[in-house]
């Protein structure tokens, strides 16, 4: 389930790993768990949090010359954060 995804969402906010390992193990879990058929076994509030998360994931980048539509660290942790307390889930 995509439970692990939540638990590296978790993870981030508690400053426990890097934005950069945040993001390339959450991509990484992401595709194994698409090709397992892990990410359809998941609630609807856990699919649509991990499914927004993997957006925000994608969108960061540790480059200082970033485009305005890219996150840094900072504003990937404070993103990820509130979409975990947007679905209860932190």
């Amino acid at each position: 389930m995509s439970m692990k995804l939540i638990d590296l969402a978790k993870k981030l906010v508690s400053s426990q790993i890097t934005a950069d390992d945040f993001e390339s193990q959450f991509l990484k879990t992401w595709r194994e768990e698409g090709k397992s058929g892990e990410l359809t076994k998941d609630t609807k509030d856990v699919g649509e949090c991990a499914s927004e998360i993997f957006i925000l994931a994608d969108c960061y980048t540790s480059d200082p010359e970033r485009r305005e539509s890219e996150l840094d660290s900072a504003g990937l942790k404070k993103e990820v954060k509130a979409t975990l307390e947007k679905f209860r889930l932190l």
